[in-house]
């Protein structure tokens, strides 16, 4: 999870260009939009209140023949009372659109946000670490295929993907999977999957489809989150390794493929993450998507005040390579495997 020096010198660099001071700029501005909207409401309001004072006082002052009394000031006072149904007027009507609208509003400022942040926050300190990669704001990996490797959900919201450009077609994105359900008070978010997404080449020649998905153990009931394929496709096998049926279960389309496949180096491989991560596989005969479930972002953009007073590039970067070490891990691992080719 570490930064060589030599990174640490690029992303500290990267931090004072135009490109991200211009960036980190265009980010403040859509974080404090409401913050800016709130001032100008309150200074809509206070301008009639002012009217009223400066109306209530010149009428004052030209009572007590203080001014003099003429049309040019019948005009002026005229004027400030109509200035005073204006200011009225201005403020329901925005206080109306901004309630009306602030919701839809605030939606398209946070898809906005996201896609200013990752085209030019993200991108360049992934391309001061890998030069070759980028990531893709327009494409997403297929939500027939998210649903195959996270537990079922009603919404699936994904990041933009991080694309390496190498020899596996490493591809990484943030993924956030919720259900609603209605509670005491209302509608409530339930997270179905928080963590990273990966998906790489299939290296084995491997047939059918595989799925290696993490249980539960409750009161000596075995639960399991609702995966697709495990409840639609697959069929349920187990291996000789007491402690990987106890914490994974397999589902295959193929048998004697998804055995081959779970060779001892892979099932230790398993084993050992059982402590670290909660973490399932699907693998069909072209790519490989393995999914994190670590109950964290690493890539989301600061969408308030407090994570953008927060924010550092060091972490960022830290992050990337945190996700880019465990893409290698699985490699490494699939390389050691006996059926690798």
């Amino acid at each position: 999870m570490g930064l060589s020096q030599e990174e640490l010198k690029k992303i500290n660099e990267l931090q004072n260009t135009a490109q991200l001071q211009h960036g980190w700029k265009a980010i403040r501005n859509i974080i404090t939009w409401r913050e800016r909207v709130k001032k100008y409401l309150i200074l809509i309001m206070l301008l009639p209140f002012l009217s009223l004072i400066i109306t209530y006082g010149l009428m004052t002052l030209v009572d007590e023949g203080i001014l003099p009394r003429s049309d040019f000031m019948h005009e002026f006072l005229r004027l400030l009372s109509c200035l005073v149904l204006f200011s009225l007027a201005l403020y329901f009507f925005t206080a109306f659109f901004y309630s009306f609208f602030v919701d839809r509003l605030d939606r398209k400022k946070k898809r906005k946000l996201r896609s200013l942040y990752e085209r030019e926050i993200l991108t360049p300190i992934l391309q001061a670490l890998y030069p070759t990669a980028e990531v893709d704001t327009e494409y997403h990996i297929a939500l027939n295929t998210i649903k195959e490797v996270v537990p079922s959900a009603k919404c699936y919201i994904q990041s933009g993907i991080l694309e390496l450009h190498d020899e596996r077609d490493l591809e990484i994105v943030d993924l956030y999977a919720f259900s609603v359900e209605k509670g005491d008070n209302g509608y409530d978010d339930i997270t179905d999957f928080l963590g990273q997404v990966y998906s790489i080449k299939n290296p084995l020649s491997s047939k059918g489809k595989l799925w290696i998905v993490p249980t539960e153990h409750f009161l000596n009931f075995e639960t399991e989150d609702g995966y697709l394929g495990t409840t639609q496709d697959g069929n349920k096998i187990d291996v000789e390794d007491i402690q990987h049926n106890e914490h994974y279960n397999i589902y295959c389309t193929d048998e004697l493929s998804a055995r081959k496949f779970l060779s001892p180096t892979v099932i230790e491989w398993f084993n050992s993450m059982t402590s670290r991560r909660k973490l399932s596989f699907y693998i069909n005969e072209s790519r490989i998507y393995f999914a994190n479930y670590n109950n964290k972002y690493f890539f989301d953009a600061p969408d308030d005040q407090k994570k953008y007073m927060a924010w550092r590039i060091e972490n960022v970067a830290r992050k990337i390579s945190y996700a880019m070490d465990f893409a290698n891990e699985v490699t490494e691992m699939l390389h050691k495997h006996e059926g690798f080719s």
